[in-house]
């Protein structure tokens, strides 16, 4: 079977790329995708990940594995990625799966994806462009490592993408264009597929692990020795590519990087003239500490008894997730610390992960040594729990939509504030537990002081309350100028809110094109009311936008599978409580649209659609002096309900449907 094998290496000799000192953040998200539900399963990608994590753990990384990611779970697995991928130095994203090329456009493909209709691949698969943009956003370099050059395994051939019917490429993948400091890696040239080889490894990683380490190397060295290996192991037949746009001088393991610990080589005192200091071990062993998540390295503060040169301590086994680092540098498994470095060690704990985490240690003095263990909780503050936001890109949590927020929250996120004042995403949580309290000034002052900090969601809320006129007049020219910034910097709340507004001319010159292709963005990050308003775009064609119900249903189908009220309003289905959607299993939901789609009633108009929405229960009983038609904010003064908006009981600020849940995915 034909097999395409990722540059791997280029994913690691860019992590060790120099820059000033100080712990790099370095951030790699790991997919395999085997067991596919609708096709026949693939044999390596789940050991390939479970290898390549490995190897990006050796060098550094803060890794996230994901193996056999459904649609829905790719969503959830990224958003937690990108926001622990905020302000990197290295964003990468490891692909080992089906992939294949629409109209020089390239998706990978989930492993519930079945694209038997033109609709699926809009909803079904994940736009690799969109992957790329989102990286971009967030980090200084960004490396895409794809392992999907295979042919087409799916009987269909055409699909909607955007506004036309475009053929599927028969095998591979098609170039893609890298921005500034972007290194993007095929196993194979574009069009072309690659081979398994013989053995555990294909030609590459073969190569590539005979390669890759030898230290001060040059990418571009290793890489050419590389590419010789695979060509000779292949005869010719398979020619590893990439596309790079780095402006950084690359280089592998620098000789001059290895510890202190490592370099001492102690003279004057004999080894066995050494003991172990009293103390060292009880330091260490049985503690369980608790580390907060999201507010950066945490240190750990172990109140080492000894500052000896002679004394080192050697990390025996790495926690599961996250990454140990030092001030100046991140600690790779195997690493050995001096005594005087113990008390500086930190701990960052991975996004989306709340399992607890052991470390080893071995202490060592001349030729004696202890083990020891300490274990690692990782916890949520109480203002992520109480208010956190949904699709927030920089938040930790799935999030609570407005009328879910209590009347504890701000309490609990003053105090957030106050304990970490330089974490953006606090005061922005701070300014959602202040609106949902009333206190419609304070909030404001919050969420101002967040997206002066950085916080891209803020700056959304800073569109929708100059939309809403929340406690301020109605400015639409101001809103706009908000949503187009956050929209730039990924959130798919102001990409929806930005989409709407350039697609139907809301205040803005139209722009028909842009306008669709970022409501299908804001689809894509699992953005269900952007999901609605495609919905109804489709259903009746729009703007020179074919229409096309059957295009409709499968948007509505998916803003159901997370969980939306508003979707099943739309289609006409009973309504439902937020906490009795949130127990529905997918199977069953998927038989109640399947019947609704054979039945030929009339599509409502949308006028009625508007009047008559769903709400959720209401979960809160304190003040909440701001609902508006979707759950989250308020219709701008004057609007009639949105009809004219086309969009599905949303107005223009493109805000969270307090009804719409996302799955928590993993």
């Amino acid at each position: 079977m034909l097999r395409c094998y990722a540059f791997l290496a280029a994913l690691i000799l860019v992590g060790f790329t120099a820059f000033d000192a100080h712990a790099d953040r370095r951030v790699a998200l790991v997919i395999g995708n085997s067991e596919y539900q609708q096709i026949p399963a693939l044999k390596n990608p789940d050991r390939d990940a479970r290898d390549v994590a490995n190897t990006f753990r050796l060098a550094g990384f803060d890794v996230f594995v994901a193996k056999d990611l459904t649609k829905l779970q790719f969503e959830e697995r990224f958003r937690q990625y990108l926001a622990a991928a905020d302000g990197a130095d290295l964003a990468v994203v490891y692909y080992s799966g089906h992939g294949f090329q629409i109209g020089g456009e390239n998706f990978l493909i989930p492993v519930d994806a079945s694209l038997k209709d033109a609709a699926d691949i809009e909803v079904q698969a994940i736009k690799l462009d969109d992957v790329l943009e989102q990286l971009r956003t967030k980090s200084k370099i960004q490396v895409i490592i794809l392992d999907a050059c295979r042919n087409n395994p799916f009987p269909r051939k055409d699909y909607w993408l955007k506004d036309q019917l475009i053929v599927a490429g028969g095998s591979g993948l098609a170039q893609v264009k890298s921005s500034l400091n972007t290194l993007i890696a095929f196993a194979t040239e574009p069009g072309a597929v690659a081979y398994d080889g013989t053995g555990d490894l294909s030609p590459f990683s073969s190569a590539f692990s005979r390669r890759a380490l030898a230290p001060n190397q040059e990418i571009r060295t290793v890489m050419a020795a590389v590419r010789r290996d695979v060509v000779k192991a292949t005869n010719g037949k398979q020619v590893p590519w990439e596309n790079s746009s780095l402006i950084d001088d690359v280089v592998l393991v620098r000789s001059e990087s290895l510890s202190a610990a490592e370099k001492i080589q102690p003279s004057g005192v004999g080894p066995v003239a050494l003991n172990l200091p009293g103390g060292a071990a009880e330091a260490i062993e049985s503690r369980d500490i608790s580390i907060p998540v999201g507010v950066g390295p945490v240190s750990l503060k172990l109140g080492f008894p000894t500052t000896n040169p002679a004394v080192s301590l050697k990390l025996a086994s790495y926690p599961a997730t996250g990454t140990l680092s030092l001030p100046d540098r991140t600690l790779p498994p195997q690493s050995s610390l001096t005594a005087d470095e113990i008390d500086n060690l930190r701990y960052e704990p991975q996004i989306g992960s709340a399992t607890p985490v052991e470390i080893g240690f071995e202490i060592r003095a001349g030729n004696a040594s202890r083990p020891a263990t300490m274990k690692l909780s990782p916890s949520l503050n109480p203002c992520d729990q109480a208010a956190g936001a949904p699709l927030d890109l920089q938040g930790v949590v799935p999030g609570r939509s407005p009328n879910e927020i209590g009347g504890a929250a701000v309490e609990a996120c003053e105090a957030a504030v106050k304990a970490y004042p330089d974490v953006a995403r606090f005061h922005y949580e701070l300014g959602r537990a202040l609106l949902a309290a009333g206190k419609v000034g304070e909030a404001a002052k919050a969420i101002q002081e967040a997206a002066d900090k950085g916080h891209v969601r803020a700056v959304f809320e800073l569109g929708s309350i100059a939309s809403s006129g929340i406690g301020t007049a109605v400015d639409p020219a101001k809103a706009s100028g908000f949503y187009s910034r956050a929209s730039d910097k990924g959130d798919p709340y102001a990409m929806a809110a930005w989409g709407r507004a350039l697609f139907n001319g809301l205040g803005v010159q139209r722009d028909t094109g842009k306008g669709l292709d970022l409501l299908l963005k804001a689809a894509a990050m699992g953005h269900v009311n952007a999901m609605n308003d495609l919905a109804l775009i489709f259903q009746e064609g729009r703007n020179g936008v074919p229409a096309d119900p059957a295009r409709a249903l499968a948007f509505l189908k998916a803003g159901i599978e997370r969980q939306g009220v508003y979707s099943m309003s739309i289609l006409g289905l009973p309504a439902r409580s937020a906490s009795t959607v949130a127990v529905c299993k997918p199977k069953v939901v998927r038989k109640i649209v399947t019947k609704i789609k054979v039945v030929h009633i009339p599509t409502p108009t949308m006028p009625e659609v508007f009047q008559t929405p769903v709400k959720p229960r209401q979960n809160d009983a304190g003040p909440a002096p701001w609902r508006g038609s979707d759950g989250d904010h308020p219709e701008p003064r004057g609007s009639t309900g949105g009809g004219s908006q086309g969009s599905s009981g949303s107005t223009d600020t493109g805000s969270s449907v307090g009804s719409d849940r996302v799955s928590t995915g993993l």
